[in-house]
């Protein structure tokens, strides 16, 4: 079976591998010379050749030249390449396949590997790129977009299994993926026959909104929105307003296509990913991909699953693996084991294990950042806060890395601004802003008209009912104390169930507090999604209540543009009027988390922040994996 090339190490073949290469370099002279023809090379096997290049086939992948004194020293052997076979590990057990359906992180990535998207963000240039669509256009009012798509990517299905044990796994072209695929995915998202929390993100589109309020829509109701297939390899999309931003939403599952003809016959049954084995190999009826990688049966279990590179698919990205293998795991710990013994690339750093690792292996050791933005808001209508002084001085006396060390043992990046690394157009974390900075708080408190925190009003701030709000608040509340002179009793921290929270921190609510805490999860990769979606003055919830400024026009000229540099620039310039030392502060940064995974030596890998961790992008040195897995 195909689960040998990928589960064992071999190191008695390795062993054999060193062996044939001491006997080939004993080869050559009348000394080493074997029993056949004077001068001739002779088989690690013993049968004589008459002269030339001995045919070996050994597990090195590379093609291997031999020259020798002989009549033909151009002669050169075409060595058998061995598949190169990455070992992963994800949490939890294997999840629906759906890519409409990606949440979790394992969805997310399985979605990213085993289905083409419209476009990709690549994690390495932070830019979106083609991938089922080659190229693209948008009208001059901005509406519309047109998708020039492919015609050589495939919905492909595994053959039988191969001859070979450590053979790869072939597929069977099933039909092209059209622009039509495309158009259903988006199709069952606005009209929720795939309930996904997050597809408002795409009442963007014309119609998809006014769709996701139909109870029961028709398929007239469907094909009325802004989205349809031209031809096979012709996509138009039609927008309620101008977005330079929406290039970046392209990137996530929202676009991935999905096949229309077999979602309609099959229903959830597509996703069904094995056939039938007790009498002999069947092809699978229902799961077609379309990715660079596709499942193997009968590796998919709810504990594991197989992947092979298909051959039909994208092509396009710089990684090496042949093959992959998941192992899910429900603790962390057990990743962790298994890669110390060598048997996986990739896997996430335990807490309990890292303080210990960091000091032998930091080199070992990548951050992921979560893209969350923690953060404290202002109420603008405040008898405190209506002071952009004060704002700045509650900010810069925060010590965002005590906080981050004391609350996540380190694990998190201090944010001087809103817009969070790893999104398209986003500025980098320590450019713009004044971050923490004692004197400049001090400063600023000064210059308000409170002039000392020790006379300031008493103010509310409330939190959420989790102990680790309670326990941040306590902690700023001790650096107000420290840096500012704060009194105690003037900072009244309420603790409020979540819903209540955002309740009372709405615009036009009763009681509104003073200041409050909580935190911005961006949807999709772009800058857009967190200046403008959480700050805009009109385009946000505006729970600050501020009236617009500067950085809104600013924001908004963003988020028209077509231009990455322009947007970047842009987004830039409003941050730092937001955030730079007369910055506005609407609210005040803190931090995001982050996780660490450890990678071999042999392994090379950029990870994404956004829409699952792309396995065609990774490097792996097979040579030196076999080598360090047979110690």
């Amino acid at each position: 079976m195909a689960a040998s090339l990928l589960t064992t190490n071999r190191p008695m073949r390795v062993a054999l591998l060193l062996l044939l290469l001491a006997l080939l370099a004993g080869c050559g002279g009348e000394e080493s010379a074997g029993e056949g023809t004077p001068g001739g090379e002779t088989t690690p096997n013993g049968v004589d050749t008459p002269g030339g290049v001995s045919s070996i086939v050994t597990r090195i992948v590379e093609q291997i030249t031999f020259v020798t004194p002989t009549p033909d020293p151009s002669a050169t052997v075409e060595v058998e390449q061995e598949p190169v076979v990455l070992d992963l590990s994800l949490s939890g057990e294997l999840p629906n396949l759906d890519p409409g359906l990606a949440e979790t992180e394992a969805q997310l990535d399985l979605a990213q590997n085993l289905f083409i998207g419209l476009t990709n963000h690549n994690p390495q240039t932070n830019v979106i790129e083609p991938e089922l669509a080659a190229t693209w256009e948008v009208s001059d009012d901005g509406l519309t977009w047109t998708f020039h798509l492919r015609d050589d990517v495939y919905w492909v299905r595994p053959d039988a299994p191969p001859a070979d044990e450590d053979g790869l796994w072939s597929v069977s072209p099933v039909r092209p993926v059209t622009a039509d695929d495309v158009v259903f995915a988006v199709q069952r998202l606005c009209s929720r026959m795939t309930p996904n929390p997050l597809a408002f993100s795409l009442f963007l589109i014309e119609g998809c909104e006014q769709l996701s309020t139909i109870p029961e829509p028709t398929d007239d109701d469907r094909h009325a929105i802004g989205i349809r297939a031209v031809n096979d390899t012709t996509l138009e999309i039609q927008l309620v307003e101008p977005a330079g931003y929406f290039l970046t939403l392209t990137s996530m599952p929202f676009f991935q296509p999905v096949p229309r003809d077999l979602v309609t016959e099959m229903g959830d049954e597509w996703l069904d990913a094995v056939g039938e084995f007790s009498t002999g190999w069947q092809t699978p009826d229902n799961l077609v991909t379309s990715g660079p990688f596709f499942p193997i049966p009968p590796e998919v279990t709810s504990q594991r699953v197989a992947l092979h590179r298909n051959p039909a698919g994208p092509g396009a990205r710089t990684g090496t693996a042949d093959a992959i293998n998941i192992t899910f795991f429900d603790d962390e710990m057990d990743a962790f084991a298994l890669w110390s013994e060598r048997d996986l690339d990739i896997a996430p750093l335990p807490i309990s294990e890292r303080e210990q690792f960091l000091e032998r292996s930091a080199d070992r050791v990548q951050t992921i950042p979560d893209p969350v933005l923690f953060y404290l808001g202002f109420n603008f209508d405040s008898q405190v806060f209506r002071e952009p002084e004060v704002r700045r001085a509650f900010s810069a006396a925060i010590d965002r890395q005590a906080l981050i060390d004391e609350l996540y043992a380190g694990l998190g990046i201090p944010m001087r601004h809103a817009t969070v690394p790893g999104v398209v157009a986003a500025v980098p974390v320590d450019e713009v802003g004044v971050g923490y900075s004692p004197d400049y708080a001090r400063q600023q408190m000064n210059a308000s008209t409170i002039r000392s925190c020790a006379i300031m009003p008493p103010i509310t701030w409330r939190v959420s009912s989790a102990d680790l709000s309670l326990r941040l608040a306590e902690m700023i509340r001790d650096m107000w104390i420290e840096e500012l002179g704060c009194l105690m009793e003037s900072i009244n921290i309420e603790q409020v169930q979540f819903g209540a929270l955002l309740a009372c921190t709405a615009t036009g609510a009763t009681g509104r507090p003073d200041m409050w805490e909580l935190a911005w999860a961006p949807t999709f990769p772009d800058a857009h999604n967190v200046l403008n979606d959480l700050l805009h003055c009109r385009d946000s919830e505006n729970r600050q209540n501020r009236d617009c400024s500067e950085a809104d026009t600013l924001i908004g000229r963003a988020g028209t543009s077509l231009e990455l540099n322009e947007r970047l620039s842009l987004y830039r310039q409003a941050e730092s009027l937001f955030f730079n030392e007369t910055g506005e502060f609407p609210i005040a940064p803190l931090y995001i988390r982050a996780e660490e995974i450890v990678v071999q030596t042999w392994a090379e890998f950029t990870p994404s922040t956004f829409g699952g961790q792309q396995w065609d992008r990774i490097v792996l040195d097979a040579v030196t994996k076999r080598l360090e897995r047979s110690l």
